[in-house]
């Protein structure tokens, strides 16, 4: 079948995968705050993280820290394996890796520079588990990360799982290796600034995920028309390398990462578009998070390169057949220079009693707010201090008509969606009031 075709073809509404893992873990499938259930992994549950990487000192050694202090390294340390791909780095990065100990399976590569769809093909081609995780090395995943990840792969075969990531600056504290050490990796979502739960230019929609009704409304080809592009976000964009998930046995089905997308741009993107094609299910995990470190552009030409691959993107979505993809990962072996594989260190263990969970009050609520959790939020307002008058808990612990107040000026000067805001917020308070959803129903035909 004609990869378009198989795609217009494919929805995306995973609703009775929602229900199936509510009766089976007693928890939400896309609560942000759940912690994994208590479920055994079957012995095939075993994942591989690829990292690829080029001259990323200064965040590398952060990167690996934080997977080995998780909470799926520290109960099944035998069921993971990371591997790192150099791509032709020419500072410190792969003495940094070598000269350091970890409570990790590690392999290192090294390879000349080829590119990102070459280096993950590198790593994917090595890869001895069942679930690839796919990671940069500038992200500091959160303690309960993987785990949440391989949960849902146990308990559906037929997806693809998409993690979600906060901005941060190199300074901050908890991305430093040392502190992560001695205070245990942080256990609540970081999704924030995530370019999908907040689009990085004005206007609406301006957040992808409740847009799309949580990615479930993007099947069959239907896409986001976002203010600063010419073609839509379409369900495949929405799942970014920095973190997601997808069973080996596809990647070998569909061929790997296409080697002919050089640059910047689409090379998850058509990954995932051939996943879909063949039944993927394509999943958001709220609680599957990492803080990613900012960093300049890695490319000087970086517009250009999207506009090249874009459209080569849709030249292959229209020429592909499904049961004909090119076979990239049978030979990406051969790009290998050195292979280094280091065993855990018994001298440093993970500390899973020092995760640190500590998130102020007011970003808990700004998380569900964000994901549509509209109904817990009443519970986490109610269970604000009354005697904190800080100001980032008094603002919540206001009656509903103090935000429909709030609300109704802002409608007046036709801040539509900051107004929307408010009068969600009056709804959480109390759901039935009239005049909030009489204003929030004229802020979305507004908006």
């Amino acid at each position: 079948m004609n990869q378009k075709e198989a795609l217009s073809k494919k929805d995306n509404d995973y609703s009775l995968l929602e229900k199936k893992y509510l009766k089976l873990t007693k928890s939400e499938l896309l609560d942000p705050f759940s912690t994994p259930p208590a479920i055994k992994l079957d012995k095939n549950m075993t994942a591989s993280i690829v990292i690829p990487g080029k001259n990323v000192e200064s965040s590398i050694l952060s990167c690996l820290v934080s997977i080995e202090q998780s909470s799926f390294n520290i109960k099944y340390p035998n069921k993971l394996q990371i591997i790192f791909i150099d791509d032709g780095s020419d500072d410190k990065t792969l003495e940094i890796i070598k000269n350091n100990k970890y409570s990790l399976n590690l392999v290192v590569i090294k390879q000349k520079h080829a590119g990102q769809a070459q280096a993950l093909n590198t790593g994917i081609s090595v890869a001895q588990n069942e679930i690839i995780i796919s990671c940069d090395a500038d992200m500091i995943l959160s303690y309960y990360t993987i785990e949440q990840l391989m949960i849902r792969h146990q308990l559906f075969p037929n997806i693809l799982l998409a993690g979600f990531r906060s901005e941060v600056s190199k300074d901050d504290p908890r991305v430093n290796p040392v502190n992560i050490r001695r205070f245990g990796l942080h256990k609540y979502p970081t999704l924030l600034t995530d370019e999908r739960i907040a689009f990085s230019s004005s206007g609406h929609p301006n957040n992808m995920c409740l847009a799309s009704n949580h990615f479930k409304d993007l099947g069959n080809l239907n896409g986001l028309w976002m203010r600063n592009n010419d073609d839509p976000w379409l369900l495949s964009d929405l799942v970014f390398g920095a973190l997601f998930s997808l069973p080996k046995k596809t990647y070998y089905q569909i061929g790997g990462y296409d080697e002919r997308l050089i640059g910047y741009g689409c090379t998850d993107g058509y990954l995932v578009s051939k996943a879909i094609s063949v039944g993927k299910f394509v999943l958001p995990v709220y609680s599957a998070t990492g803080l990613h470190i900012s960093h300049s552009s890695r490319t000087g030409n970086k517009r250009n390169e999207y506009l090249s691959n874009r459209r080569l993107f849709y030249k292959l979505i229209e020429t592909s057949q499904t049961n004909d993809y090119i076979n990239w990962l049978d030979k990406s072996k051969n790009r290998i220079i050195e292979q280094i594989n280091k065993k855990p260190s018994s001298k440093i263990l993970p500390k899973s009693k020092n995760a640190n969970n500590i998130l102020p009050k007011h970003l808990n609520i700004d998380t569900l707010l964000a994901v549509g959790q509209y109904r817990k939020i009443t519970d986490r307002i109610n269970n604000l201090e009354k005697t904190d008058t800080s100001k980032d808990t008094s603002y919540w612990n206001q009656t509903p008509e103090f935000y429909i107040k709030q609300g109704t000026l802002f409608y007046e000067q036709e801040f539509y969606e900051i107004a929307l805001r408010c009068f969600e917020i009056a709804l959480a308070k109390e759901d039935s009031n009239k005049i909030a959803l009489k204003y929030h129903n004229r802020c979305l035909k507004k908006i």
